[in-house]
């Protein structure tokens, strides 16, 4: 983990080049000379110069870091500290009950957060056992806490796998790269330093992070589904670079209204659902496939919900009984 990674010396973004490329650290000191691996995962967080991000430039500009260094990291998110009145006032109370309970032990603290969030009457002695029985299933059913041994036991089983990419995935993978290209030149010649731009980098990502679900599932061969979620987290990552320069004008911050390419999110998923009846000549398509196809594309669940409730009310798609098939009523 690398903080404050755009403070970082001009020699030292040199050798990192090496280790994030090759995965090897060079090593010429005291007369001894050589290369130890450096496989290992890289976490950096940087600032904005001058303290603000301006969304006018690129991130390149923004962060003061050359573009072949940035192009090397296979996931990049933009945080933004924008003013939500839930989100602040979410932090300061968690900031609040910290300062206040510094010192205390964990259990004690939760115990007395919980007295005082649900208070008790006095005149119920009678309902005591019954409530601390309650109370005792309801402790039942939250999820157990994963604790750092568990954690690392898990991790170190995760890494003993080494998963390799089967001979029927192989197609798969390049296919989807050679749409997400086709994709991203549809949307005309791209600025200089653009981080969203798909080139042969991204497809090693692409490689990396379904080699590593498929270790998360303690699995040696990569699945189809491990290159869905890894294209998902791809296009996430970019849509996080533009998204916020896009859904700017949307006072009411509704994520389907948001402007991708040019269209809004739901005419593009609906694009991709049409775009799939013509190429099959069917009307009627899976709703499971729907879901696979949105969610490669880097749209969410919540989006494809709003999408088939717009136009089941424009009475252009129709849902079947059970809600396992979407049937389309109109070419248009």
């Amino acid at each position: 983990a690398i903080d404050e990674f755009d403070k970082m010396d001009e020699s030292d973004r040199t050798a990192i080049h090496e280790v994030m490329e090759q995965q090897t650290v060079s090593v010429a000191k005291a007369g001894i000379v050589a290369t130890l691996n450096a496989r290992a995962a890289v976490l950096a967080a940087a600032n904005p110069l001058y303290g603000r991000y301006n969304r006018r430039k690129s991130l390149s500009e923004n962060v003061n870091l050359p573009n072949s260094l940035l192009s090397r990291f296979d996931l990049m998110f933009l945080i933004l500290d924008v003013a939500d009145v839930d989100r602040d006032m979410a932090l300061a109370r968690h900031v609040t009950f910290v300062h206040q309970n510094e010192g205390v032990d964990g259990g004690a603290a939760n115990k007395k957060s919980d007295v005082d969030a649900v208070p008790m009457d006095e005149d119920s002695d009678d309902d005591d056992e019954f409530g601390d029985n309650d109370q005792e299933e309801e402790e039942d059913g939250k999820q157990p806490m994963v604790t750092s041994g568990l954690l690392r036991e898990y991790i170190s089983r995760a890494r003993r796998h080494q998963p390799f990419v089967p001979t029927d995935v192989a197609p798969y993978i390049v296919e989807a790269y050679v749409g997400l290209r086709s994709q991203g030149s549809e949307g005309g010649p791209q600025k200089n330093g653009d981080q969203t731009v798909m080139t042969a980098r991204q497809l090693l990502s692409i490689l990396r992070l379904s080699q590593g679900l498929a270790r998360l599932r303690f699995s040696d061969y990569v699945a189809r589904e491990d290159v869905d979620e890894a294209i998902r987290l791809t296009h996430m990552s970019k849509s996080s670079l533009t998204d916020h320069d896009q859904g700017e004008g949307d006072a009411s911050g509704s994520s389907s209204k948001r402007k991708w390419g040019g269209e809004d999110v739901t005419s593009r998923i609906f694009n991709i659902i049409r775009d799939y009846s013509t190429s099959s000549r069917t009307l009627r398509i899976e709703l499971k496939l729907v879901e696979a196809m949105v969610l490669r594309k880097g749209f969410t669940e919540q989006q494809l919900k709003q999408c088939l409730e717009e136009y089941q009310s424009l009475d252009i798609i129709q849902m079947n009984s059970t809600r396992t098939h979407i049937d389309l009523l109109s070419g248009e």
